[in-house]
């Protein structure tokens, strides 16, 4: 018997260990300007200030969000997002509903600093756990890796895309943002 709890203990603590990251970390370099960072399922694009992405040059103060940035911007979205999504708007019936199906999204991160000082990082969310039901009603996965690359822009698609700015500062969602069903 206290053997068969050693071994039990020995395999909780590898799964711990190994299993699942209580941290982001950088798991690729795919160009100058972006790195593609990880914690467990989740995984994302994090543009760099030096971005030359269009939807970067709007912003007219960048900053090159860290993994400490990054994981602040998911506690806080993992914190409000149930409240922020009470609409739910473009949400069930064949969509996912969001607050639901969080981990279940590749994200891309663009920092910048807006009007008041604040550190802002903007979010975008494609989804990324497409299953065979998903294939039925028509919606593939794109096998392009453009996303780590360049900002996505995607049209309708309901709650399969969308985004949020996320202020560090204060540690309150803004701009959310669901595609339309078209």
């Amino acid at each position: 018997m206290r053997r068969f709890r050693i071994n039990i203990t020995l395999l909780a603590l590898t799964i711990t260990l190994f299993g699942c990251s209580s941290t982001f970390r950088v798991i690729e370099k795919p160009t100058d300007y972006s790195t593609i960072v990880a914690k467990g399922k989740t995984k994302g694009a994090v543009f760099l200030e030096n971005a030359s992405c269009l939807y970067c040059e709007q912003f007219d103060t960048k900053f090159s969000p860290t993994l400490e940035d990054i994981s602040l911007a998911e506690n806080i979205l993992k914190s409000n997002i149930k409240t922020t999504n009470t609409d739910r708007l473009n949400q069930g019936q064949g969509c996912p509903v969001i607050h639901k199906n969080l981990n279940k999204y590749r994200r891309q991160y663009v920092g910048y600093i807006d009007t008041n000082g604040d550190k802002v990082i903007h979010v975008n969310f494609d989804w990324n756990r497409y299953s065979i039901f998903d294939n039925i009603r028509g919606v593939y996965k794109s096998e392009s890796e453009s996303w780590k690359k360049e900002w996505s822009v995607i049209f309708d698609g309901c709650s399969y895309y969308w985004e949020v700015k996320i202020n560090l500062d204060n540690e309150k969602l803004f701009d959310f943002s669901v595609n339309g069903l078209g």
